[in-house]
């Protein structure tokens, strides 16, 4: 064999196995932050899913008018919650654990999901809310103009106006149909 060739060989097989041992420790690290990090964040979601429980959170989210929507799911609102915090911290997790790398684009595909997550989350604020509020006013028309035979109807109508502006406020908060929706 060459001395060239030989040299070029044993510098390929020191590469190799330099890039294995400085690729191991990551790999050990990335599985512990994962597996750490989903146990844990399974915890507090069941903690908060329990607080919220404690508080009558379900009770209060029923009132708002998301009980028909949730009666064809085996979860309540707590759990929703729970499920979406948990969620959001395994996304912390995941980004932390990739980064573990370096910069590589799974973790830049990670970090913009996790800017995006509070308008996610004040969107579905704005539906509970508007929600409720449709609630409270369709009930409130429907005391005052019970009697009438378009009462019914003008109820309807403002609940369905107040449900259709918080749709749009949500949609906004999102940046989904920008154009339609501040048209």
């Amino acid at each position: 064999m060459p001395p060239i060739l030989a040299i070029e060989l044993d510098r390929g097989i020191e590469d190799a196995w330099s890039n294995i041992a400085s690729f191991v420790p990551k790999l050990v690290g990335f599985l512990l932050v994962v597996i750490l990090g989903y146990f844990i964040a399974k915890a507090i979601a069941r903690i908060a899913d329990a607080a919220l429980e404690r508080v009558g959170f379900d009770k209060a989210v029923e009132r708002g008018g998301v009980k028909r929507a949730l009666e064809s799911s085996k979860y309540d609102a707590s759990d929703i919650v729970g499920k979406i915090i948990f969620y959001a911290l395994l996304l912390f997790v995941l980004q932390f654990a990739f980064g573990l790398f370096g910069d590589n684009p799974v973790s830049d595909l990670i970090s913009g999901v996790i800017a995006y997550l509070p308008k996610v989350f004040a969107a579905i604020l704005i539906v509970v809310v508007t929600g409720a509020i449709a609630a409270a006013v369709k009930t409130l028309v429907e005391g005052a103009l019970g009697g009438l035979e378009y009462g019914r109807l003008l109820a309807n109508a403002a609940s369905v106006a107040i449900v259709g502006f918080g749709l749009f406020a949500a949609l906004n908060q999102l940046q989904i149909a920008t154009d339609i929706v501040n048209g």
